[in-house]
């Protein structure tokens, strides 16, 4: 929905401030605010998406003058949660969800965050203590950036207008290059740039003077225990419709277009059909993919399109349009891209524009539902690895080879990481301690794993999944459409939704098929059982059956495919190699030269070399030439 940006006023003139709030431009084009209240300036650049009137503008103050707030997102539930508050004598000045958010902090305080469904990142200056709080969304749908000054701290939505106005240049992080490369995503609390951090996801943090206190609001891992209470296939079915009409319906409140995403897959699909249910005009719907049919999936997206009558609109990218606006979606979202479809939202993103504001997903509901189907039914292989009893089978052998596991953590990221430590160890530099930076890099998973370690590896992997993984999906959602000016929502990530998934046994997510017996699968690992033997996000699928066709719900996963080989190759191997080589992958010290040659010269010639590796190097490389 906006952009906002606040700095102690020492740290900078107000020119520099309003060029560094500007950066952010495309995050709120319909208006822009700045203030200065007690030697602190507040930046604000806004979406118009509620109550379209100069009422909504930021930063907003309370009717008392005590508190004042710069807020990025929605609170879906603000008409309620309004009525109540006026219950209590608060008065409105506007029909927006800014000024509920600033009253209902007014009136009950940090306990007010317990009321909210919606997607936010905000921050609130009381004037009475000089104290600062901000929150974060208990998902990480929206973001947050922070640092600390000489003069104090200072806070954004993008991490370029924190560059903007430091007063030294940041480094950048190994430990979250090194993420990348395993993870994708930086995990947790860090940016890509020392110094730079992010509040987490569930989080809120109280400022005074120069300290600074982070809490934990909410966390998901509290419902699991309730999976033993199994209230039957029947129950789940009718909650989990309940739940999801309900995240739908609040997501549609706008006073502007609204449109979704539709991929063809399943979760694309469910949002659509409750849409179509909601509304009396025709949904508006969109799909992206390139010409080559491999690489598309438009046909299933025009199934659906079809059955609900939507106003579908299929977009085409090419591998020119592809490599030609990759950097721009970087400098948009101050990182390298975690995976390659993020070129094609931004395109989408753009030219959806044309007809909404706002553009439904269906990002969410494989970490809380079981989609990951390959990885997480692997689970079971860890038992069987231990003991020993199959992993000598044709297709164990061909997973595993020889690797054992001293714990489920362990055999959790060899099944995770994205690359394999072996070569991410080969493109760093000889004279960082890769062993040390490995360790540091894969943390974050000590903890979450610790937390849950009662419960099954599966439901483990879930929680992981939902905790380090989803973050860095809605990263990807916020930069492509905020970058085109488009807000997107996601009713699989209301933690309504979320809190209730965790409490549905683990059987109802990967079931097995009524017409396989168990013991055909023996020998078999998870990833080669997985839609064979089994149906992987099987509730929501079930749940959806009066809605879909088994040719949408049943069909195997594809994700977004993208062509890397040929994008790879439209660049030429000569040029690909000049550019990684002679630029600041290396010049920084980071990343070896020859580690990177020897990639590239794989990717050209060796047809088993995993592409996606020289890609996410071009990604790191365009990265950091823009920083």
């Amino acid at each position: 929905m906006c952009g906002f940006l606040v700095s102690p006023a020492a740290a900078c003139s107000r020119s520099v401030f309003e060029n560094s709030l500007a950066l952010m431009a495309h995050r709120g084009p319909d208006d822009a605010g700045v203030e200065l209240v007690d030697q602190f300036y507040f930046g604000h650049r806004r979406l118009s998406i509620l109550d379209l009137s100069a009422s909504g503008h930021q930063p907003m103050q309370s009717e008392d003058g005590s508190l004042i707030i710069v807020f990025n997102g929605e609170i879906y539930n603000f008409a309620e949660l309004r009525s109540g508050l006026q219950e209590k004598g608060y008065r409105f000045k506007s029909n927006c969800d800014t000024e509920v958010l600033l009253n209902g902090f007014h009136c009950y305080g940090k306990r007010f965050l317990d009321k909210l469904i919606g997607m936010f990142a905000f921050v609130i200056y009381d004037k009475r203590d000089n104290s600062f709080f901000a929150a974060r969304d208990r998902l990480g749908i929206k973001p947050f950036f922070y640092t600390k000054s000489a003069h104090g701290f200072l806070f954004s939505s993008e991490v370029k207008s924190l560059v903007a106005l430091a007063e030294t240049s940041h480094g950048f992080d190994e430990v979250a290059f090194a993420r990348f490369f395993s993870y994708r995503y930086p995990l947790t609390d860090k940016s890509f740039l020392k110094g730079i951090q992010q509040l987490p996801p569930g989080h809120y943090l109280e400022v005074k003077g120069a300290e600074l206190k982070l809490n934990c609001y909410w966390d998901c891992h509290q419902f699991i225990e309730q999976q033993a209470n199994d209230l039957g296939e029947a129950y789940y079915l009718t909650r989990l419709q309940e739940l999801f009409a309900s995240a739908v319906k609040y997501r549609t409140i706008a006073d502007v277009p609204v449109g979704a995403y539709l991929s063809g897959g399943v979760d694309s699909s469910a949002v659509v059909a409750e849409m179509a249910g909601l509304s009396q005009e025709r949904v508006k719907s969109f799909t992206i993919g390139f010409s080559d049919e491999r690489f598309n999936e438009f046909s299933f997206a025009r199934e659906v399109a079809e059955q609900y009558k939507t106003d579908h609109q299929e977009i085409l990218v090419s591998l020119s349009d592809y490599l030609s606006n990759m950097g721009q979606i970087i400098r948009v979202k101050d990182a390298p891209l975690g995976v390659p479809n993020e070129v094609p939202l931004f395109l989408m993103s753009r030219e959806l524009k044309k007809k909404v504001t706002v553009v439904l997903s269906g990002e969410g509901a494989d970490e809380i539902f079981g989609g990951y189907g390959r990885l997480f039914r692997s689970a079971d292989d860890y038992e069987v690895l231990a003991s020993n009893e199959q992993r000598n089978t044709e297709s164990f052998l061909k997973k595993y080879g020889n690797h054992t596991f001293s714990s489920r953590i362990e055999h959790f990221k060899f099944l995770y990481k994205y690359v394999p430590s072996e070569i991410t160890e080969s493109l760093f530099s000889s004279d960082i301690d890769f062993a040390e930076l490995n360790h540091n890099a894969d943390l974050p998973f000590d903890d979450l794993f610790e937390r849950t370690s009662k419960f099954s590896y599966a439901t483990q992997m879930m929680y992981a999944f939902e905790k380090l993984h989803l973050p860095g999906l809605l990263q990807r959602v916020d930069a492509t459409t905020m970058g085109a000016s488009v807000e997107a929502r996601v009713p699989f990530v209301d933690h309504r939704l979320v809190e209730f998934a965790f409490t549905i046994p683990e059987k109802y997510k990967l079931k097995w098929r009524d017409d396989v017996n168990v013991k055909d699968a023996w020998g078999l690992c998870g990833s080669d059982i997985s839609e064979r033997f089994d149906t992987p996000k099987y509730i929501l699928k079930k749940a959806f059956e009066p809605k879909l066709s088994s040719n949408i719900l049943y069909r195997k996963k594809m994700g977004f495919p993208v062509p890397i080989k040929q994008v790879l190759g439209k660049m030429g191997e000569r040029h690909l190699k000049e550019k990684l080589v002679n630029g600041p992958l290396v010049s920084s010290g980071i990343l070896s030269s020859t580690g990177i040659t020897n990639a590239v010269d794989k990717c050209f010639r060796d047809s088993a070399y995993n592409p996606m590796v020289v890609w996410m190097l071009l990604s790191l490389d365009t990265y950091m030439e823009s920083v």
